[in-house]
């Protein structure tokens, strides 16, 4: 079934990326344009499709994700071919490939690009349970990359000198890494990835002037109340106990977001196969569990945590195998002697219930944390909004190409 399985947001313009699972995968750039509608009791905004780019994205198998950069003026891709490949947009608006090489020894899942402050990198992660770091260079020899290890070039494409290197590779993860993603800047250099053993790893680039150095700062376990701060050649989580905590056991994580706020201690938000929590870096020095959401009935599939531009709350996007798209508010706790760094739960609002054909398997917030994109089986991307009684609607729904499915069933 053909169905938006990869979705980003642009952080510079209102524009959209997502792909279809096809024989052939391609890349639709969205860029949108909006219009406000009052009424008595409300503002509603809609947005409307200016224009398409479809792109042949050259990968010769299922893209598996799509990261723009902080500027949104480059793109990155992955996919099952272990190939990741970047694109620039030019002056006219149009994208063009400017690099390509193979990351890893199979299917890559995942990739981000970290802030500029800290260079050209991109993190990447694949089926052989590696997380690599690759820099981008000026200048120098443009060879294939095998993708085995620091010290490997990717061929780059069109008229671009610019050498792609693996600086680091990150081999803890004893079972297949799910996703990564970069602090941010106000944290630092760090990179939070999770894997199907049940662990979120935290690392840490101490010295910006060696990028080949990222020891291990923290790890969470989902099956512990609290977990290391302090590196492990294996690993482990450092002494935390094994007791079940906030109602489930150790599982694979399958997703994981940072909280952008500046007001708040480093947190993040891991998406499990039953549940997901909420987790702090806090008091001793220690990841500890801050929050767990209800359980769910399938696996989650996507969390995103909204950036906060001058709310006195936080959203939390959910996505679930099978089951609905969720938001989640947070405020700060009322009671306690900690209140002051505690959130509480205080809504879940369903977006879209869940079902066959309408699984939503990502979900992405705009750069002012106030539009969230969605794509998944139903073959569209809908862009949703909260209105003025904090009720969220869809204000948008865009289609792709469904010619080459009506063709493969005979209509």
């Amino acid at each position: 079934q053909t169905a938006a399985n990869s979705s980003t947001y642009s952080s510079s313009t209102y524009a959209y990326a997502y792909t279809y699972t096809s024989i052939q995968p391609s890349i639709h750039y969205l860029t949108m344009s909006t219009t406000a509608t009052s009424t008595a009791t409300s503002t509603a905004t809609t947005a409307a499709l200016s224009s398409t780019q479809i792109l042949n994205s050259h990968h010769s198998d299922y893209v598996h994700h799509i990261a723009f950069d902080v500027y949104g003026r480059r793109m990155a891709t992955c996919s099952g071919d272990r190939f990741v490949r970047i694109w620039n947009l030019g002056g006219a608006g149009e994208w063009a490939l400017s690099a390509e090489f193979q990351a890893h020894r199979s299917a890559v899942q995942q990739l981000d690009w970290c802030h500029a402050e800290f260079g050209t990198l991109v993190a990447t992660c694949g089926n052989d349970y590696d997380v690599k770091i690759w820099e981008e260079r000026t200048g120098g020899t443009t060879n294939s990359s095998s993708g085995g290890g620091g010290g490997s070039t990717g061929s780059t494409a069109g008229s671009s000198n610019n050498v792609w290197t693996c600086k680091a590779n990150l081999t803890d993860a004893r079972r297949h890494v799910t996703a990564l993603e970069f602090a941010p800047r106000h944290l630092g250099l760090q990179l939070a990835t999770t894997s199907a053993d049940g662990i979120c790893r935290i690392y840490e680039a101490v010295d910006l002037q060696n990028l080949s150095q990222w020891p291990l700062q923290g790890s969470i376990q989902v099956g512990s109340s609290h977990s290391s701060s302090t590196s492990s050649g294996d690993g482990s989580t450092g002494g935390a106990t094994d007791h079940q905590a906030g109602g489930y056991g150790a599982s694979s994580i399958t997703s994981l977001s940072w909280c952008t706020s500046r007001f708040e201690p480093p947190t993040l938000v891991l998406g499990t196969s039953t549940q997901s929590s909420i987790w702090r870096y806090g008091a001793g020095r220690q990841w500890t569990l801050l929050l767990s959401f209800p359980k769910h009935a399938g696996p989650v599939l996507d969390v995103a945590w909204a950036p906060n531009v001058g709310r006195s709350f936080h959203w939390i996007a959910s996505a679930e195998n099978g089951g609905p798209l969720r938001v989640y508010t947070l405020q700060r706790g009322s009671s306690g002697e900690n209140n002051n760094n505690d959130l509480e739960l205080t809504n879940i609002q369903v977006l879209q219930e869940g079902g066959s054909g309408t699984t939503t398997w990502k979900c992405q917030w705009n750069i002012t944390g106030t539009v969230l994109a969605t794509s998944g089986d139903a073959g569209m991307v809908q862009l949703w909004k909260s209105d003025m009684e904090g009720q969220w609607k869809c204000v948008s729904q865009v289609y792709g190409d469904m010619e080459e499915q009506l063709l493969q069933q005979g209509k």
